[in-house]
C-alpha cells in the first residue's frame, strides 16, 4: 500500500484485527458501509468529526491513526501495538485473575456492574474510581485473584467457585480497596477529570483558580490529605475555597 494511503491501512487493519465487518464498523460509526469501503481503499478520508468515535470503536489512539506514534511491533498488527503500550506503564487499578475465573468476567462486564459501582462510590465519597484494568493471568492458580495498584498486590484472594455472583463479589472486594487505599490510586489524571467537571457545572469556582494559581499537583496532595483524614472529598466545591483561601492568607503574609 502507498504511503499516502497509510490511514486507510490503519482502518482496515484495526477493523480486521477486531472481527469486525465493514458493515458493522459503518453501524457504529453512523456512516454508509460504501464510505468505510472508500476509506480503506484510499479513494475517500473521513471527516474530522468522525476521529474520536473511528479511534474508540477501533481500540487505537489518535496518535497511532494519524501515524505520529513510536511503533512496538514489527509486523504493523495494531492490536499487538496496543498490548504493549497497555503493559508499559503501571496501571492506577488492576484486578487480575486466574484462567478458571475468566468465564466469570466474559458474562459480567456486560452487566455495567462496573459502571454501577463506579457510580456509588463517587456519589457517596466523591472518589471517581479510575479506569480498572481486568488482566487474566496464567501464572495465577486457576481461582487466584489479585487486585493491584501501581503495580502493588493491594489485596490476593481466592474465589470459592465458578458462577453467577463471583463476578459481583470482585469488584465489590476491587471497589472496597479502592476506597480503602485512595490516598495512593488517586493521581494528577484523575483530579484532572474531577476539575473538568467542575468547569462545566460550576465554572466559577475554577477558572482562574486552577491550574492557574494552583497546579494539579498541588490539589493532588491537598485531596490526598483530605483522603487520609475523612475518607470524603465530595464537596469539591469547599475543598476547592479552602485551598483558594489558604492561597490568599500565604499571600498576605
Amino acid at each position: 500500500m502507498k504511503k499516502d494511503n497509510r490511514i486507510a491501512e490503519v482502518i482496515s487493519k484495526s477493523r480486521q484485527n477486531l472481527n469486525m465487518t465493514q458493515e458493522e464498523l459503518a453501524s457504529r460509526l453512523g456512516v454508509t458501509p460504501q464510505a468505510v469501503s472508500k476509506w480503506e481503499c484510499g479513494t475517500g478520508m473521513p471527516d474530522v468529526s468522525l476521529l474520536p468515535g473511528i479511534c474508540s470503536v477501533l481500540k487505537i489512539s489518535g496518535n497511532a491513526f494519524l501515524g505520529t506514534e513510536e511503533n512496538f511491533v514489527e509486523n504493523g498488527n495494531l492490536k499487538m501495538e496496543q498490548e504493549i503500550r497497555n503493559l508499559m506503564i503501571a496501571e492506577p487499578l488492576v484486578l487480575q485473575f486466574g484462567m478458571d475465573l475468566v468465564p466469570c468476567f466474559a458474562e459480567g462486564v456486560p452487566t455495567n456492574y462496573v459502571h454501577k459501582c463506579r457510580k456509588s462510590l463517587v456519589a457517596t465519597t466523591g472518589m471517581l474510581m479510575p479506569i480498572l484494568r481486568l488482566r487474566d493471568q496464567s501464572l495465577l492458580e486457576p481461582l487466584e485473584y489479585q487486585i493491584l495498584s501501581y503495580d502493588k498486590v493491594l489485596f490476593q484472594g481466592k474465589a470459592e467457585a465458578v458462577n453467577q455472583q463471583v463476578f459481583h463479589m470482585l469488584i465489590d472486594k476491587t471497589v472496597e480497596i479502592c476506597y480503602e487505599n485512595y490516598d495512593t490510586i488517586l493521581n494528577k489524571q484523575i483530579v484532572k477529570a474531577m476539575v473538568d467537571n467542575m468547569k462545566d457545572l460550576y465554572p466559577g469556582v475554577v477558572e482562574g483558580l486552577v491550574p492557574e494559581r494552583i497546579s494539579y499537583l498541588e490539589l493532588l496532595q491537598y485531596l490526598r490529605k483530605k483522603v487520609r483524614e475523612t475518607h470524603n472529598i465530595h464537596n469539591m466545591i469547599q475543598i476547592l475555597e479552602e485551598l483558594e483561601s489558604s492561597h490568599l492568607d500565604s499571600s498576605a503574609d
